[in-house]
């Protein structure tokens, strides 16, 4: 069988982690066939997979190359990510019905693994969302708040329940955490301090136009100033106490790679948050380009991640780091409470309240670090294994 990953991916480390994680497992599974779209080579893992660069239009005009791919594939893996949502805008779905469309007059099987979905709340979008669901021969949810929308929408929909595809194994082959860090990165872990990463991004943007927000970014960002400030506030209030109580290092790293996509970019915030600490080098920003092995490798040795960015928080556990969640859904509590790591996540309108919150899980974190690292292990390691064995009997159905 041959499988072709179309779906679009631009400089979203958590999206690429995931997609990276599927394209290990499937190697490690012994499929062979695949063929992988992505906007850089090394965007997705070396060696595994023939690569193809995007097409025009979000990939559905595809060049000569492109076409042939899509021609010999059977089944069309539209993998990872949060595409069954409407909060943002409708022409995520609007495309996404297109496309499938597509590739169903192509006479291709459309598979759609370890997908996100929700939230899906005004009338239209449901109708678009059924129209989606309607082409789709698999649909294995990421978590069950996904499980659920997809259940209520088209109740007849093939569907399975499984983890982010960052709970796949592979990554172990990535990197050697023994190998010394280059540059100035090593000297961030010198065993005196702990090491806390931190991620914050732009919120209270969204709304249900059918504009996107790359298409209206200067209205889209008004509407979120007054509090995104107060969000700035708030964590610049924890950053001082994680540096006055802990005496730690605080590595600010955004879930993008600088400069590919500036509008979607948390650098923007990360630089303000920055600039509150100007005078202090244990503040540090990650602003450049990185290879995602040494970004998997930096997030494999932090002693704790806090993040907004609800994969910024999985790519740490992946490497069994513990990691606190600033929920802006309901997908970051629904997640972690799928996970049993419900008490490591705080929702953002408490946090904007009562930053001190975020402090109260530091400090139990912090202080039970051994047995926290070892809990975060035990979990991932039983959910990649669940996750390995849903995508094997996938494959042997067929």
């Amino acid at each position: 069988m041959k499988f072709v990953l179309p779906r679009v991916m631009v400089g979203n480390r958590g999206d690429l982690a995931s997609r990276w994680g599927l394209l290990h497992a499937l190697h490690n599974l012994g499929v062979e066939d695949v063929v992988v779209f992505s906007q850089f080579p090394e965007d997705v893992p070396a060696g595994l997979y023939p690569r193809l660069p995007y097409g025009k239009s979000h990939n559905l005009r595809l060049d000569k190359s492109g076409r042939h791919a899509l021609a010999e594939a059977d089944v069309v893996m539209w993998a990872v990510g949060l595409d069954l949502q409407d909060d943002s805008s409708l022409a995520r779905m609007l495309y996404l019905c297109i496309a499938f469309g597509v590739y169903r007059q192509m006479g291709k099987r459309i598979w759609c693994v370890f997908q996100g979905g929700g939230p899906v709340t005004t009338r239209l979008g449901a109708i678009t969302a059924r129209q989606v669901l309607k082409q789709v021969d698999w649909f294995v949810a990421r978590d069950p708040g996904t499980q659920r929308l997809v259940q209520h929408l088209l109740p007849s929909t093939p569907l399975k329940l499984g983890y982010d595809a960052i709970f796949l194994p592979g990554f172990e082959g990535e990197f050697d955490s023994s190998i010394e860090l280059p540059g100035w990165y090593a000297g961030l872990w010198d065993g005196s301090r702990p090491v806390i990463g931190l991620n914050i991004r732009q919120w209270f943007h969204f709304s249900h136009s059918l504009l996107p927000y790359e298409f209206s970014k200067k209205k889209y960002l008004q509407r979120s100033l007054t509090r995104m400030q107060q969000l700035l506030d708030a964590i610049t209030v924890s950053v001082s106490q994680l540096r006055q109580r802990f005496q730690a290092r605080l590595l600010l790293i955004s879930a993008y790679q600088p400069g590919v996509v500036p509008w979607e970019d948390d650098l923007t915030w990360l630089e303000q948050l920055k600039a509150r600490f100007a005078d202090d080098p244990q503040v540090v920003l990650l602003n450049e380009t990185i290879p995602m092995p040494l970004y998997f490798q930096l997030m494999s040795r932090l002693d704790l991640m806090i993040a907004m960015r609800l994969h910024s928080s999985l790519v740490a556990l992946r490497f069994g780091v513990p990691a606190i969640n600033l929920s802006y859904t309901l997908k970051g509590k629904d997640i972690y409470d799928y996970l049993g790591l419900a008490e490591n996540v705080a929702a953002l309108p408490e946090v904007l309240s009562e930053p001190e919150r975020i402090m109260n899980m530091v400090e139990r974190i912090l202080s039970n670090s051994a047995s926290e690292r070892d809990r975060t292990r035990r979990v991932v390691d039983q959910v990649v294994e669940q996750n390995n064995r849903l995508l094997w009997e996938m494959l042997k159905s067929q």
